[in-house]
């Protein structure tokens, strides 16, 4: 586990004098979070936001400073040990926390002391408190991400999946570690949830690897914001698929995430 964090205490013991605390300050080899604790130079900005308000990342936040795809405008996700005492603002450590719309805060008994270090919670955590905040689809495309990249193992996830409710549970049956966005996922899922057949990056000969395809014949690609793709390649590949007998529909991840219920009428009307 990477220390990210420490107290005041933490440092004295590892030979760090008041002098060196102020100068590792100074120099930005250290960062001030609130009274009493310090992090690296570095440390992802949520992790310093959730250890200032007096918890630990969870949820899409710690996800991101996991390197884990997460929905845009977020809020931070801040699990907090009950009894925790003087919650301090997030971004301002001389003022009271007060409840905002950026911020969710989720009390728990499971905070281990351990854990402070990292400035967030173990991954079993994390994964139960994002199944308990986000929408379905949102945290299936968390997950998703999660499996690809190998930060987390589906034998780990069918080992949590006795101690959640059923609905949730169900969930973790949704997941597919082969999406390469976060986008896709939303996009299959709510595909799924509709009852309708979609595969995943599937080789077409002639064509390539499409994100979707929706009952053996239509191909949804989707772009998501690192990706505006080529015009003419993507024309090419179009023309392809049809060849082949395949529509193809492209949609913007602004339109997935934002626009579903029109991307869905219009997935349905090709596939009438």
């Amino acid at each position: 586990m990477r220390h990210r964090f420490w107290t005041t205490k933490q440092l004295r013991d590892a030979g760090y004098s008041r002098a060196r605390i102020r100068s590792a300050l100074t120099s930005r080899a250290l960062v001030f979070v609130r009274k009493g604790h310090y992090a690296e130079s570095g440390t992802p900005a949520p992790l310093v936001r959730a250890v200032r308000v007096g918890g630990l990342a969870t949820a899409t936040s710690a996800g991101e400073a996991r390197g884990l795809w997460v929905p845009p405008s977020a809020p931070l996700h801040v699990a907090v040990a009950i009894n925790t005492p003087r919650l301090r603002d997030p971004d301002d450590p001389d003022l009271p926390y007060v409840e905002r719309p950026d911020v969710r805060l989720h009390w728990t008994s499971r905070i281990e002391t351990v854990e402070a270090v990292s400035g967030m919670v173990p991954m079993e955590l994390m994964v139960l408190q994002l199944l308990e905040a986000l929408p379905p689809e949102h945290a299936v495309a968390v997950l998703d991400s999660a499996l690809h990249q190998r930060v987390i193992r589906a034998a780990e996830l069918d080992l949590l999946a006795p101690r959640l409710p059923d609905d949730l549970a169900r969930l973790l049956g949704s997941l597919d570690g082969r999406a390469e966005s976060g986008i896709e996922s939303v996009g299959r899922y709510l595909l799924q949830r509709l009852g309708l057949r979609v595969e995943v990056q599937v080789h077409i000969d002639g064509v390539g690897r499409v994100d979707l395809l929706v009952e053996g014949r239509l191909i949804v690609e989707i772009d998501g914001r690192e990706n505006h793709g080529d015009f003419e390649r993507d024309r090419y590949r179009d023309g392809m698929a049809a060849m082949r007998g395949y529509r193809t529909l492209r949609f913007t991840w602004t339109k997935v995430l934002f626009e579903w219920p029109w991307v869905q009428s219009v997935i349905l009307a090709a596939l009438a």
